[in-house]
């Protein structure tokens, strides 16, 4: 008998560390939708290495291309041949999940809420969609704030837990040393309109003694060069495992998304030891304490971010290093499992 039956959308790096915590303490059952994705950050995104629990792919290959039939028969077929506690399903934007809910009674039902109130349609055709999904739900395990206030627009009535995560970041070893502010920003993640890098690129411009370092791929990444100025840098995707150097050897990241269900690359920058300047649009913008380990900001305020930019001076980023410090991400993620 399975505590928990997972089904989620692959097997991404940071999914595979929280279910090997989850197993250390209930027997569970991980099914991946797929093996693969063609959007990802970088090669090492998805990792199907030291997965200490039982789990099952359904599909080989891209999560994007998948017979969604045949997936369905899969899962169908594995449900069948075993016996379990509770299921928890990852989402409502997949017919599996849809199929897991309508086949399951509510009370075996649980899911793992990672769309927020920013990005999630609550009203029409769409929220009431949404609000029949949740009908079937028991529980609902919801990354944080944001989140929570999707499923009250939604009108849910059933148990709530915030985990403040969706997952546990790789954590390397790295020889800590004191920070020097040298006026070096990064930004990691898709180079896409949501992103909202232009505005960030049009900061920058401004600002030509302060750098800015964008690592990832995207469609808007030829445009995005086109408007830089010499002092606005352009990498490609960088594997999880390397991406500690480029933490290192930068000062501050910032993240300043329209809407952003999480921002696993906030926690990832807070571990390494930067402050972060975050959109309040983030889910994991409430792991910043504003002005103690780094900022929120309004994406759609050019000037203010332009001026919390400005402000930051030797002893405020000697103030901001500190805060940081103070934060701990293990702590986060001894939370995170606890509440599962």
């Amino acid at each position: 008998m399975y505590d928990y039956v997972i089904i989620t959308h692959l097997p991404a790096f940071y999914k595979v560390n929280l279910y090997n915590e989850l197993a250390k303490i209930y027997n569970i059952y991980v099914v991946f939708i797929s093996n693969n994705t063609n959007e990802k950050r970088s090669n090492d995104f998805v990792n199907l290495e030291s997965l200490n629990f039982q789990y099952a792919i359904l599909n080989e290959g891209d999560f994007q291309t998948r017979n969604k039939i045949q997936s369905i028969r899969k899962l169908n077929h594995i449900l069948k041949t075993i016996k379990y506690k509770k299921i928890l399903v990852s989402g409502w934007d997949l017919p599996e999940f849809w199929f897991i809910v309508m086949t399951n009674s509510k009370n075996k039902n649980c899911l793992a809420l990672e769309s927020t109130v920013m990005e999630s349609n609550t009203h029409g055709v769409k929220g009431t969609i949404k609000k029949f999904f949740l009908s079937r739900i028991s529980t609902v395990f919801a990354s944080g704030s944001l989140h929570v206030e999707l499923l009250k627009a939604l009108d849910f009535q059933g148990n709530i837990n915030i985990t403040k995560g969706v997952g546990i970041i790789n954590k390397p070893e790295f020889q800590k040393s004191e920070k020097i502010y040298q006026k070096r920003f990064l930004y990691v993640g898709r180079l896409s309109k949501v992103k909202n890098l232009e505005m960030l690129i049009k900061v920058f411009n401004d600002l030509p003694s302060f750098s800015l370092t964008l690592i990832g791929d995207g469609e808007e990444k030829e445009y995005l060069k086109k408007i830089s100025d010499s002092n606005i840098i352009f990498k490609d995707p960088i594997e999880n495992k390397k991406l500690k150097d480029e933490f290192l050897r930068n000062d501050i990241f910032i993240l300043p998304s329209i809407s952003e269900t999480w921002g696993l690359v906030v926690e990832e920058a807070l571990y390494f030891g930067l402050p972060v300047i975050v959109s309040e649009n983030c889910g994991s913008s409430e792991l910043v304490e504003n002005g103690k380990n780094g900022f929120i900001i309004n994406p759609f305020d050019k000037e203010s971010i332009r001026e919390i930019i400005l402000k930051i001076d030797d002893n405020g980023y000697s103030k901001l290093v500190y805060g940081v410090e103070k934060f701990s991400v293990d702590a986060k993620d001894t939370l995170q499992v606890g509440v599962y």
